[in-house]
């Protein structure tokens, strides 16, 4: 059986991993962290278990967490880095992993022409999980 080559976005709280799968397995082909881009100016990973109000630090913002304002910037980030990967025309189709939040995010951040290449996605952050233990985590997915 043929592998079709796959584009996977694994995004976290604090960062995200671009990998592909062209054959012999997944291989990382870029990383970035949220404290590499300026305009993500916190890592708000870091702020649970700070605060008195449930792990979370409110701006004047609307009554919105450091991590609710940040997010969004960085899965903007990510998204662009994915459609970047894309454009290079060596996959066939995309599959994206990240917790719900975050997940939620990336989906907001996505344009239309992205979205139509999304083969599959899964709920989970895989941030930490090093490239030759995550073919397990892909193997119910529909793809």
């Amino acid at each position: 059986m043929k592998t079709i080559p796959t584009l996977y976005l694994l995004a976290g709280e604090d960062g995200f991993r671009l990998l592909h799968d062209a054959g012999k397995g997944l291989a990382e082909l870029s990383q970035a962290r949220a404290d590499d881009f300026p305009d993500v100016a916190h890592d708000f990973s870091s702020e649970r278990g700070r605060s008195h109000t449930a792990g979370v630090q409110f701006t004047g913002d609307g009554g919105k967490s450091d991590a609710e304002i940040e997010r969004p910037r960085l899965a903007q980030h990510a998204v662009a880095a994915l459609a970047a990967e894309w454009d290079k025309g060596a996959h066939d189709r995309m599959v994206i992993s990240a917790g719900p939040k975050m997940l939620g995010a990336l989906r907001d951040a996505m344009p239309k022409q992205v979205q139509e290449k999304i083969a599959a996605e899964l709920h989970k952050d895989l941030m930490k999980v090093a490239a030759h233990d995550l073919p397990s985590h892909f193997k119910d997915l529909p793809l």
